[in-house]
């Protein structure tokens, strides 16, 4: 990762041609899509909000020509979906390089997330239904050939659909935070070795938003108010971060080999939903209680 980070710094063109054709590749293989958010960011971080708006906008008119020329639809398709993946990450990124504060920026964005969640339920009236009718239209056809039907097919979506508002907005928020976090582990590797491992292992979001969070999640389950829940699971995301850092935190003090950290991430891609939850709980437990404070430090002997 180190050569693309390089690449991207040798000049905002570069810069621009690295977020693009990521940019690209995310439209056909959508993790790659936060690589990009990571290229417009390291921009942001290092030479600020301008040069970040630039790479962007730039950025989003060659994926606009890209829609237009090689997939025969709306440029403008192009143009909102770089728009809309990389703003949202200039923003923080400027606000971690102004603040020096993981706390103040990823509650700044959970903020921005949970009120696009309210707003949207407000200006739809039905939003519930209006998911539902989008999905049918969407998955009937991969269906037909399954064995399900459109009533089986409408009924799970009737299930889902009280959520799909704060998980789509959870999962949006947490392609955003891997992009900046990439970005700052980039921006240390080129700038300053070994300051992002440090910084990442004693991230911090407070007891406070660990009650919030708790709070939400059973105002949600006991009064059945899903949109408590899709806000409990907007800040849970943070709260994922946070458990990383702590095994990340606890794995360095106790000089555990890094294999336990590999370990984490597999068990992770094959039991995503579980680990998920198990690792935001990690974190809302180590906001009240310090977790990583109860473990003292062994010799030291190996990075991470």
């Amino acid at each position: 990762m180190r050569v693309l980070a390089d690449f991207v710094m040798q000049g905002r063109w570069r810069a621009v041609g690295a977020a693009a054709g990521l940019g690209v590749l995310g439209i056909l293989f959508p993790p790659l899509a936060i690589l990009s958010g990571a290229v417009v960011a390291l921009v942001a971080l290092r030479l600020g909000i301008g040069q970040a708006l630039f790479v962007a906008g730039v950025g989003s008119l060659i994926l606009g020509a890209f829609v237009l020329a090689l997939m025969g639809g709306s440029p403008l398709i192009g143009i909102m979906a770089g728009l809309v993946q990389w703003l949202p990450v200039v923003a923080m990124a400027e606000v971690l390089r102004q603040s020096i504060s993981w706390r103040r920026t990823l509650s700044m964005a959970a903020v921005v997330a949970g009120a696009l969640v309210l707003t949207t339920r407000l200006l739809v009236p039905d939003l519930d239904a209006a998911w539902v009718a989008v999905g049918v239209e969407m998955l009937a056809p991969f269906m037909e050939g399954g064995g399900v039907g459109v009533e089986e097919l409408e009924a799970a979506l009737v299930t889902v659909a009280p959520f799909l508002t704060g998980l789509l907005a959870g999962i949006f928020l947490l392609s955003m935070v891997l992009s900046l976090v990439i970005a700052r582990y980039w921006q240390a590797l080129l700038f300053n070795p070994g300051a992002f491992g440090t910084e990442f292992r004693s991230l911090q979001l407070g007891s406070s938003l660990s009650l919030a969070v708790v709070v939400l999640a059973l105002i949600g389950h006991f009064a059945g108010m899903p949109t408590m829940l899709e806000l409990a699971f907007i800040l849970a995301v943070l709260f994922f971060l946070q458990g990383l850092a702590v095994m990340h935190a606890l794995t360095h003090a106790q000089n555990m080999n890094n294999f336990w950290l590999v370990g984490l991430y597999v068990l992770l891609v094959l039991a995503l939903p579980q680990m998920f939850l198990l690792i935001a709980t990690m974190g809302v437990i180590d906001g009240v209680t310090n977790l990583r404070g109860r473990f003292p430090a062994r010799d030291q002997g190996n990075g991470d």
